[in-house]
């Protein structure tokens, strides 16, 4: 069973994480049996170079089932759906929302990050649809990895359907607690349930290591074999 740390342990290690990069840590977990945690290509960061790494907030959005102003909400509805979106987060956290497929609306805008940011501490969020409120998100430096980009409110097309449960993003289940690495090669989800955090850290350490060492060989002008040869990998 795997090591179980506390969270601000789990920081520390997402804190290492991010020296490294993701392409490292989906190595470590294809060799540790893991050939599924890379979420599907066509997430881009709307800040080019972020780089985070944090246990997973888990939101779950679907096509609303009716349409409705946000004026004709029941204001204790209302108070009832923010409480369970913002209440439990927490500081270091990266948030992942499935949109269950349904593209038609942002699922993410500058409100949700302000709010996520300031009263949160959540890092960034990733989201398996479009966004909007790019311009005034960027404004607080608060980085999101989407598949798109609309200027449509959720409101009277989105329901919110939980928050904490896992979810399916990007093609990979996400499970409360599990670390999201994202950078500008894309989106890795660590399975704590799995694997152990602090393993998983220290082999994409070795192998940024490893691949500095054989970038500065070939540099200097040693072949790709030769490299190979010597070092016995890559």
């Amino acid at each position: 069973m795997p090591n179980q740390y506390n969270h601000e342990e789990v920081l520390l290690f997402c804190g290492r994480l991010e020296k490294t990069y993701t392409p490292a840590a989906a190595d470590v977990l294809d060799d540790m049996g893991f050939m599924h945690q890379s979420m599907e290509s066509g997430f881009v960061s709307i800040i080019t170079d972020a780089v985070v790494a944090g246990p997973a907030y888990t939101i779950e959005e679907a096509r609303t089932r009716k349409s409705t102003k946000l004026a004709e909400y029941d204001p204790a509805f209302v108070a009832q759906a923010l409480s369970a979106v913002f209440g439990s987060m927490q500081k270091g956290q990266v948030i992942a929302v499935s949109t269950n497929g349904f593209w038609g609306a942002g699922a993410f805008g500058e409100l949700m990050a302000t709010t996520s940011k300031y009263v949160g501490g959540v890092k960034a969020a990733v989201v398996d649809g479009p966004v909007r409120d790019i311009r005034r998100t960027l404004e607080i430096g608060f980085p999101v990895w989407a598949r798109g980009n609309i200027p449509t409110d959720s409101i009277g097309r989105t329901d919110l359907v939980g928050v904490g449960s896992p979810i399916y993003c990007g093609g990979v289940t996400v499970k409360p607690g599990d670390i999201i690495f994202a950078d500008r090669d894309g989106v890795v989800v660590i399975p704590v349930q799995d694997v152990d955090l602090e393993e998983v850290v220290v082999k994409a350490e070795e192998i940024v290591a490893a691949e500095r060492r054989s970038r500065q060989e070939i540099r200097n002008g040693m072949s790709l074999l030769d490299v190979y040869k010597k070092y016995g990998k890559l």
